[in-house]
């Protein structure tokens, strides 16, 4: 394991969601994000390169999909949703958990991912909505026109609106690739400094799933 990633929850994760969330978030967050990776190279097994777009594209519907199933059935856990819609959340203790590809190389911590820069139509409406006041970063990537995205978008955030106390939103980050699967798991709090510059007041990396071992094969004798 590398020594960056802690024994167990940090100090800030147990603060945000209690005790038995907080050690239950540690494991399953890399597993939904591992195994939403996983669904997806089965699926296109001879396809590399339309993986790796799929990966980065934030309105990819697997890991919405893998963190409801993983973290849905939580103490307190809501799951929210809109009908024909990829996205799905679940909020937990006052807490969004979105979804977010942050690179596809192990090298790379979330920490050291630009915040803002490649988040997806979804993550910045709702930390526009629920977040911290922050201004539009001059190399902010700028998002395609995508009417239906922005429907469900706008959908959801109203369904999330009417929360009340009003929530937080926290990254489920991650970096992946096809052939190598779940590189970095990650959880993430953005804040915002004076002058509405966003940047990462807090962030974990979680420890991997163990790798799947294929069970042998029996030999049958004749």
């Amino acid at each position: 394991m590398r020594p960056d990633v802690l024994v167990g929850p940090s100090d800030w994760l147990v603060e945000q969601f209690g005790d038995k969330v907080a050690d239950e978030l540690w494991t399953r967050v890399p597993e939904a994000l591992s195994t939403a990776i996983d669904r997806e190279v089965h699926a296109r097994p001879a396809m590399t390169q339309t993986v790796e777009r799929v990966l980065g594209n934030p309105r990819w519907p697997l890991p919405y999909e893998e963190l409801v199933l993983f973290l849905g059935t939580l103490p307190g856990a809501e799951i929210i949703s809109v009908p024909r819609s990829v996205y799905q959340l679940v909020l937990i203790n006052g807490h969004i958990v979105v979804p977010w590809c942050y690179g596809q190389s192990a090298r790379l911590s979330m920490a050291d991912a630009e915040v803002g820069r490649s988040f997806g139509r979804l993550a910045r409406e709702l930390l526009g909505r629920f977040g911290p006041p922050w201004r539009r970063s001059p190399v902010e990537s700028p998002l395609p026109l995508d009417a239906v995205d922005e429907r469900e978008v706008a959908k959801i955030c109203a369904a999330i609106a009417q929360i009340d106390p009003k929530p937080e939103v926290v990254i489920a980050g991650f970096a992946g690739a096809p052939n190598l699967g779940l590189l970095r798991a990650c959880l993430g709090e953005v804040k915002s400094t004076d002058n509405g510059t966003l940047y990462w007041s807090h962030l974990d990396d979680l420890p991997l799933p163990p790798p799947v071992i294929p069970r042998p094969r029996r030999m049958q004798f004749p």
